[in-house]
C-alpha cells in the first residue's frame, strides 16, 4: 500500500515538517549515526518497530513514540503488517524534558477519546507546517508542546484506566442526569465494581466527584461571568437550588451569592 504522502524534505532552517504514513513490511528507515532532531511518531493501525540502543520496540495502535536527537536508531515495518501512523521532526522544545530520559519511549494511548485528541494535534502540526501561513512555525510549537504535555501528564498519572475513563465521562456528561449503572455499562464494569475500584483509587465516591466537577465549574461562572447563583447551578448539572447551595457552602465556605459579591468587591 502506497504511502498517503510523501513530503519533500524540509527547507534550510526548517525545525517543523512531518507526514502521514500507511507503509508495508518493506518499509525501513536506518540512522546508524542518528538525527539532529526529535522525531514523534503515533501509530493508527498496524504495527511497526524501532531498533535503538541493541534493543527492538514495538509501536501498536494507540502507542505513541518519542525519538531523541544523536540516538543511533533503525524503525520501520513489522514483518507481515501494515503500519499505519502520523510522525513529526522537531528542534527541541522544553516541554520534552518532563518525559523518559531514554533514547527512545514509547506509551500506550489506550481511551479512544485521548486518541482522538492526539490524532487531531497531529493533524493540525501537519496542516500548519504544510500551509506555512504567518506565525506557523509559533502554531507548529504549540502544538507539539500539547503532544509533549499529553504525554507528560499521562506518564504520571497511575490511575487506573477506568477509572480515568469515569473521570472523563463526569466531565463531558456534567450537565445530565448522571447514573452510576450508566458509567458502568460505558467502562465495561459492573456498577458495584466500579463502585469499589472508583472509591479504592481516588478516595471519593463517583457522586462526590460528580458534585466537585460540577460545583468548580459553577464557581468559575460564578467568578467570571455574569451568571448568577441559580443560572450556574442549572448550567452545572444541579436541579435543586437548595442542594446546590449546601454543597456549595460544605466546598468553598459562603453561600454561591456571597462567593459572587466576593469577585465584585461587594463586602
Amino acid at each position: 500500500m502506497k504511502s498517503f504522502d510523501r513530503p519533500s524534505p524540509p527547507p534550510d532552517n526548517s525545525i517543523y515538517f512531518g507526514g502521514h504514513y500507511n507503509e508495508p513490511d518493506t518499509y525501513v528507515t536506518k540512522r546508524p549515526h542518528g538525527m539532529n532532531s526529535w522525531l514523534i511518531t503515533f501509530t493508527l493501525e498496524g504495527e511497526g518497530y524501532f531498533l535503538v540502543d541493541n534493543r527492538r520496540y514495538l509501536s501498536r495502535a494507540g502507542d505513541i513514540a518519542l525519538l531523541k536527537p544523536g540516538a543511533p536508531h533503525q524503525y520501520g515495518t513489522s514483518p507481515g503488517r501494515n503500519w499505519n501512523f502520523v510522525w513529526a521532526h522537531f528542534d527541541h522544545i522544553v516541554e520534552a524534558q518532563y518525559l523518559n530520559p531514554e533514547a527512545l519511549s514509547i506509551q500506550h494511548i489506550a481511551h479512544p477519546h485521548i486518541r482522538k485528541r492526539m490524532y487531531r494535534l497531529f493533524q493540525w502540526f501537519l496542516q500548519d507546517a504544510r500551509e506555512r501561513l504567518p506565525h506557523w512555525q509559533e502554531l507548529c510549537a504549540a502544538t507539539l508542546k500539547s503532544i509533549l504535555l499529553l504525554m507528560a501528564q499521562r506518564q504520571q498519572n497511575t490511575l487506573d484506566s477506568r477509572v480515568e475513563m469515569t473521570l472523563h465521562l463526569l466531565t463531558i456528561k456534567m450537565k445530565d442526569d448522571v447514573k452510576v449503572e450508566k458509567l458502568a455499562q460505558e467502562v465495561g464494569l459492573s456498577a458495584s465494581r466500579l463502585s469499589h475500584l472508583f472509591k479504592d483509587t481516588t478516595g471519593e465516591t463517583i457522586i462526590e466527584a460528580l458534585n466537585r466537577i460540577r460545583l468548580n465549574q459553577a464557581a468559575l461562572l460564578l467568578e467570571h461571568t455574569d451568571r448568577n447563583a441559580s443560572e450556574a447551578a442549572y448550567e452545572t448539572g444541579f436541579r435543586n437550588y437548595n442542594h446546590f447551595a449546601a454543597q456549595f457552602v460544605r466546598r468553598f465556605g459562603m453561600t454561591p451569592g456571597a462567593y459572587k459579591r466576593q469577585f465584585r468587591g461587594e463586602g
